[in-house]
Formats: C-alpha cells, structure tokens, sequence
C-alpha cells in the first residue's frame, strides 16, 4: 500500500484502494495440487484449497486453461 504521511500531519494524502469487484477466489476443486506459474512468482493451490487474488489473474494462459476444464473455479 502506497501511503505518504507528513511528520506533522496523521491524515494520509495517497492511498490505494482496489474495487472490491475486481477481487476473487480461486478454488481448486480436484485432488490434485497445482503449481501455478505468475509473473510474480510460482503459487502452490493445495487439493481443496482456495485463494484470494485479483481478477486479472484470467489474462494468464495456465489460469484459464484450468478453469475451463473445471479444475478451478471462480468464487
């Protein structure tokens, strides 16, 4: 979170706020466990596991893929 307080001052001039819409969960509805490759890094989804991420996360190829065939879902 990007904030800038003055030493004199407690009120925050910048703030980020993300759009509640843009938030989703991925959950991973099979037995199986899924390393999924990020621009930010490798993610391991765990059997039955769910994760908390951004809806830009169904630009990437490996995403989408899963959730067609329904081994992930959109929460």
């Amino acid at each position: 979170m990007a904030t800038k307080a003055s030493n004199h001052s407690a009120t925050q001039e910048y703030t980020w706020r993300q759009n509640p819409d843009d938030i989703i969960f991925l959950a991973n509805r099979t037995r199986q466990n899924f390393i999924l490759d990020l621009p930010a890094g490798r993610y391991r989804l765990d059997a039955g596991r769910r994760m908390r991420t951004l809806r830009s996360i169904l630009k990437h190829q490996q995403i989408m893929a899963l959730v067609e065939d329904g081994s992930l879902t959109i929460e």
